[in-house]
């Protein structure tokens, strides 16, 4: 029997009874369909987070604004938006919220996010941990048929082979993506760019992008960004400069409020006043530590071993800014560590004996040594924290497995309740230590491995025994306790020893970068305002590399050395005053202020 479909599935019509007693319907089955639909639709109304009873334990605190935002991108935006709220709102949480959902509704099964490489495994770990939601990370072009939840550093596969003529990635623009999340979306500002032309080829039925700072200082950014989310929603480009840029000036809006409703459309964005967060200070306290007489000998053996007298066993000078670097973090950290590094030169055959001789003259100055002016300065500052205040809870950073355990060695005697946290444990062991350091330890030392992605807001002292030289490696450790839910300003204490490259160092990323005022989340931008947020040819930080330039140039003069960390200084510096004003102008088209 044919069914005649010929009624309206709308919620204005009869009752549902009232219609089958009159017989309106075309037949019984349209009537079961037509209950069907209605329960469907009830069933799909989205009044409210139908899986936020499945996350709620995982996370720390429940905001308003996030689980709001999140049912806002979904029931008024259908799941696609330029999500720009202020730095520190917790846009990942926002968005995880929004994952989740849609998986638990059936909405979506294919999810690719695309971030900065520096964030990746934190977007793995703030996933799983608290929206249990595992995604697999694309390594190669292989991986694209891996799984339905991915996650992928987008400098990686945005790659372009001008030979083929395609993106080495380009199985990612064959799949069907039911929801694509562009993380640090500030990025695709330029419509020129590799990275813009990836993203845009991409098949997406749902599109977030994430940023706080969809333009600085030229409108154009931001219609390039709001073109790659929905197609013509500012006209075209000849359209948007005579609608919106007064006499053509990038800078200078023309018909803010109609420019603003536009946004209003397709951007949720909300700002720290509105939501009530308040961030706290970052008080940072540079700790000099003096070397005595012996000390200071043993440290320029090291550097001169370094720069001068580093062969190969055939005689070649082994000078590589890779192999420097990843001596010189391990015999500066401690002595421990140092001595670790140094018998590895010592006991090596592909070392030249000389070199091998002096690391050996090296380690034998170590084993006489009466007094260690770094872990003294340590016990110091944690004497002078805890008898402060004796509930204090103290996290501190090391970048070496060897130099935690050291350190755990020296504080025994003095009696403290220590928890030890590194990289290998698993969730259960990770739940465990932070529970303990919470309730039950004063000090949690952890190398950076073991800490990311995790939140100590109940802590607000931090002890940089050893320092990288990457500032956004100190800004992720900065930024354990520098999160929503700090009801206290934060103590930075950084090591830093007297008349060495470390002294300049530290005074570079402490004061310069990272305890300057900026919110959590800023520096990244500035950085990469700067052309100087990714990774160099050698696969460092690119400020990384610019040290360790003047480290390996300078040959142990620090004078030399001091000019060009002062010449970054002034670079930063710059950027900041760039960033602070581009700040205070694109408020006034987003925000009105």
């Amino acid at each position: 029997m044919a069914i005649i479909i010929d009624e309206s599935f709308s919620d204005d019509d009869l009752i549902i009874l009232e219609k089958v007693e009159q017989k309106k319907f075309g037949s019984a089955d349209v009537a079961r369909l037509k209950v069907d639909a209605i329960n469907l639709e009830k069933n799909t109304e989205l009044n409210e987070l139908v899986s936020y009873d499945m996350i709620k334990d995982n996370l720390t605190y429940k905001l308003k604004h996030q689980t709001e935002g999140a049912l806002h991108i979904l029931r008024e935006m259908n799941g696609s938006a330029l999500l720009a709220d202020e730095v520190g709102l917790g846009k990942t949480i926002t968005t995880g919220m929004v994952i989740k959902e849609c998986l638990v509704r059936g909405f979506v099964s294919k999810v690719l996010i695309l971030t900065p490489p520096s964030l990746v495994d934190q977007w793995v770990a703030e996933l799983d941990e608290k929206f249990n939601i595992k995604f697999n990370i694309i390594e190669n072009e292989s991986d694209w048929d891996s799984s339905d939840l991915v996650i992928a550093s987008v400098d990686k596969v945005k790659t372009f082979d001008k030979e083929l003529g395609r993106f080495r990635h380009s199985k990612a623009h064959d799949i069907a993506w039911d929801l694509l999340v562009v993380d640090e979306a500030h990025k695709m500002k330029q419509r020129s760019t590799t990275r813009w032309r990836f993203v845009d080829r991409m098949q997406k039925k749902r599109f977030l992008l994430l940023t706080a700072t969809p333009f600085q200082n030229d409108l154009i950014e931001l219609y390039n960004l709001l073109h790659l989310l929905r197609r013509g929603h500012l006209g075209t480009i000849q359209e948007f400069r005579e609608k919106f840029l007064f006499r053509g000036n990038k800078r200078r809006p023309l018909n803010p409020l109609e420019l603003r409703r536009r946004l209003q459309e397709v951007m949720l964005r909300r700002r720290r006043e509105e939501t009530g967060i308040e961030y706290k200070k970052r008080i940072p306290k540079i700790e000099v530590v003096h070397l005595t007489a012996e000390e200071k000998k043993i440290y320029d053996s090291i550097c001169d071993l370094l720069k001068t007298k580093y062969f190969a066993a055939n005689g070649d000078e082994l000078r590589g800014k890779l192999i420097i670097y990843a001596i010189l973090p391990k015999v500066t950290s401690s002595s421990r560590s140092a001595v670790e590094s140094l018998t590895k030169i010592a006991e090596g055959e592909k070392y030249h004996s000389e070199t091998r001789q002096l690391a050996q003259e090296i380690i034998d100055a170590y084993s006489v040594l009466k007094k260690d002016s770094k872990i003294e300065k340590l016990i110091e500052i944690v004497d002078k924290t805890l008898k402060q205040d004796s509930n204090a809870k103290i996290l501190l950073y090391t970048k070496h497995p060897t130099t935690l355990k050291y350190i755990v060695e020296k504080l025994i005697p003095y009696n403290l309740k220590i928890v030890e946290f590194v990289g290998g444990l698993s969730r259960e062991e990770k739940t465990e230590r932070i529970f303990n350091f919470k309730n039950n330890a004063q000090i949690m030392i952890s190398t950076e491995t073991g800490a990311e992605g995790l939140n100590f807001q109940f802590c607000n002292v931090l002890i940089n025994y050893d320092l990288p030289w990457n500032p956004m490696s100190v800004e992720q450790r900065i930024g354990r306790l520098d999160r929503i839910g700090q009801t206290r300003d934060m103590y930075i204490y950084s090591l830093a020893t007297k008349d060495t490259m470390e002294e300049h160092v530290v005074d570079l990323i402490i004061n310069k970068m990272c305890c300057i005022g900026l919110v959590i989340g800023e520096l990244p931008t500035i950085l990469f305002n700067l052309g100087i947020d990714g990774n160099g040819k050698a696969g460092l930080s690119k400020i990384e590399e610019m040290l360790m330039d003047s480290f390996i140039d300078s040959k142990n003069n620090l004078e030399i050395f001091a000019q060009d960390v002062e010449a970054i200084s002034k670079m930063i510096e710059s950027g900041v005053k760039d960033y602070t004003e581009a700040k205070k102008a694109s408020a006034e088209v987003l925000d009105g202020k």
